[in-house]
């Protein structure tokens, strides 16, 4: 999951780590260290977002049966100026939508 928020956002090595020195004391009063990390609110929020986008099926069930029922039918009527619209924007932006 966390993989396809870095690919999305193309997001580099993580930063916002942070050292605190004192955090408590050892067996010989030596100082002990802590390391903490700090994610950030527009991490958080992408992870979120990617989260509910797996939510969605890639493949509108409900769509499919309409269409094949319309072809079954021989209802099918598609709009071939707005398909043919599509396939040139396609083409000139080099996108499979």
């Amino acid at each position: 999951m966390i993989e396809k928020v870095n690919d999305a956002a193309a997001v580099g090595s993580v930063g916002g780590v942070k050292h605190r020195k004192g955090v408590g004391s050892g067996a010989e009063g030596d100082v002990l260290w802590s390391d903490g990390l700090a994610v950030s609110q527009f991490a958080r929020e992408m992870a979120n977002i990617s989260f509910e986008l797996g939510k969605i099926p890639e493949v509108r069930e409900d769509r499919v049966r309409d269409l094949k029922r319309q072809v079954e039918e021989g209802k099918y009527d598609p709009d071939l100026k707005a398909l043919a619209g599509r396939l040139l924007w396609a083409g000139i932006n080099k996108t499979e939508d």
